[in-house]
Order: structure tokens, then C-alpha cells, then sequence
């Protein structure tokens, strides 16, 4: 059977929150005029939004952009260096009606996922670049390979905002298996970036193959609160049963079937007998037929 460690682990406190809209830096700007010139950015930093000076403009340079690069498709590699030139002529030509990236959005982003979000973002994106231009699947696939993330989608907003939506792999337990504890998500897969030692309100389970069968004991522990507070641990054991570990040290031992109905059992006797509350050392619900408790005393020293 696993031994069961969860020493020093501490609650860390939680980043402040990120305020909706927020860039991803900041760059500079003076009036001159009465006109507004944008001061100097650099790779990773994105501004506030800005009016287009005029939007049938900006649609025009995406038609007319849009008619380029499809010369360069139907020409093919033929044409790479008319492609290159094209290419120049479009990214000036976005920029100078407004279409550039000046803002991003994150949507659906925990305090947790946001660092690593945000240095993908700073990797690939630099503000100033067209915004029409952009490989958004790309970038999805980016954020997608996140541990945090289990699926994004990336729009652009014009004239310079994109969009950021993610939807999180959900934190299901802390694993903990040869002496290492990680966080899970509902499939059982580590959520590489997530400290276990923030995550102390999730559940604790042990053992080898404990996480690949977490989802389905959990369902169970938790529609039954009153056991589930008592609970330190679920440990797996020989990756067939598990044996729930209570706080004060005692032990609940399920069978490798039938876990529901040997709850249902052990609900009618915290019902009518509060055993819970008796003192022992151990409830073998392991026969069907048949109930063992171990009390306190008859539990040999070790």
C-alpha cells in the first residue's frame, strides 16, 4: 500500500487579478498638433485601441490586400519573389489605415493560467503588426499546447483587438505517486504548470494508476459531503480498490466492485449508528455479505 505524505504543503496566495482588456505592455505617445503620433513599442508590448481614421479605407486596403495574395497563391512557387514584395506592400499598407494589433483580450483566463497565457502572447506577437495578416490557427495551437488549456480560439477585432477565449482543463485532485504530488485534471492528465501545493482544497489521492481512476471514486466521495470532510486520502490499492484514509487516521477499505453499494452500506450505518463517531480502526467493506470493524485497540502497533 502507498504511503500517504502530504507534509509542508501550504495554501500560496493567489496572483491579483488581471483587469479585463489589459495590454500586454504599454509604449508611449505624444500630441503633437492636435494630432495623436504613436511613440516607440517593442516585441511584446500592446497599446489601447485607437479609432480608424477612416474604415472605408481599412476595407479597402483588406480588398485590395486580399486580391494581392491571391495572385501570389494562384502563381505559386514561381513567384516567390513577386510574393515577398506583396507581402511588404500589404503589411504598410494595413498599418497605415489602422489595422495593427494595439490590444488583446483574455477571456475565461484564471489567475493561475494567466503567466503562462501571457508569455506565449509576448512570444509570438509584437504590437504594431498587422492585425489582418495574422495566423490566428497558429496561435491557437500555441495557446493550446498550454497545460492549463484544454481548448482556446483566437479572433481578431478591428481595428486592432484580438481576442483571447480559453476554456481551462478543470483541477480535479492531487496525485501524489513516488513522492511526487501533481495536479490532474478530469481525464487524469498532470496539468504540467499547477503547483500542488496551491491547490490544497482538492482532494488528495495515492498510488499507482490513482489518477487514471480518480474521476469515478470522487463522483462518489463527494454526493456523500459528511464523508468526504472526514477524508484525508483515497489511496489506490494494487491499482484494483481503493481504501479511503479518514483525518483521524482511520481507515474505510471499498471493494474492487460494487464501491456504490458499499458506500450505500456504510451510509446506513453513519445514519443509524454513527460509526463514524465511535472510534476505529478500520470498516472492511471488501464482502458483500459480510461488515468488519477493526476498533482502535485490537489495531496491532507497528
Amino acid at each position: 500500500m502507498p504511503a500517504v505524505v502530504r507534509g509542508g504543503r501550504r495554501q500560496a496566495s493567489a496572483p491579483a487579478p488581471a483587469q479585463a482588456g489589459q495590454g500586454l505592455g504599454k509604449s508611449g505617445g505624444k500630441r503633437t498638433g492636435g494630432r495623436k503620433t504613436a511613440g516607440p513599442s517593442g516585441k511584446g508590448s500592446v497599446v489601447g485601441s485607437v479609432a480608424v481614421p477612416n474604415e472605408l479605407r481599412a476595407w479597402f486596403a483588406v480588398v485590395v490586400v486580399a486580391a494581392l495574395l491571391g495572385v501570389v497563391l494562384f502563381t505559386g512557387n514561381r513567384a516567390q519573389a513577386l510574393g515577398g514584395a506583396i507581402t511588404g506592400f500589404a503589411d504598410s499598407r494595413l498599418a497605415a489605415v489602422g489595422l495593427k494589433l494595439q490590444n488583446i483580450r483574455l477571456v475565461g483566463v484564471s489567475d493561475e493560467a494567466e503567466p503562462a497565457i501571457k508569455q506565449v502572447l509576448k512570444k509570438s506577437l509584437t504590437a504594431g503588426q498587422p492585425i489582418a495578416l495574422m495566423d490566428l490557427k497558429k496561435l491557437q495551437g500555441e495557446i493550446e499546447a498550454i497545460g492549463w488549456v484544454k481548448e482556446a480560439s483566437v479572433r481578431r477585432q478591428l481595428p486592432g483587438l484580438l481576442v483571447v477565449s480559453v476554456v481551462e482543463r478543470p483541477r480535479l485532485a492531487v496525485w501524489q505517486y513516488r513522492g511526487r504530488d501533481t495536479v490532474i485534471d478530469d481525464q487524469g492528465h498532470i496539468i504540467p504548470e499547477a503547483q500542488a501545493s496551491k491547490f490544497l482544497d482538492l482532494p488528495l489521492i495515492v498510488g499507482e494508476g490513482a489518477n487514471e481512476t480518480a474521476t469515478d471514486i470522487l463522483q462518489l466521495m463527494q454526493t456523500r459531503p459528511v464523508l468526504m470532510q472526514k477524508t484525508y486520502a483515497l489511496v489506490r490499492v494494487d491499482t484494483r480498490r481503493w481504501d479511503v484514509h479518514l483525518k483521524n487516521g482511520a481507515i474505510i477499505k471499498l471493494p474492487a466492485l460494487n464501491q456504490e453499494q458499499a458506500l450505500n452500506k456504510l451510509d446506513a450505518l453513519m445514519t443509524q449508528q454513527r460509526v463514524l463517531d465511535q472510534g476505529f480502526a478500520e470498516i472492511d467493506l471488501l464482502d458483500p455479505e459480510a461488515l468488519v470493524v477493526v476498533p482502535i485497540e485490537a489495531r496491532p502497533n507497528l
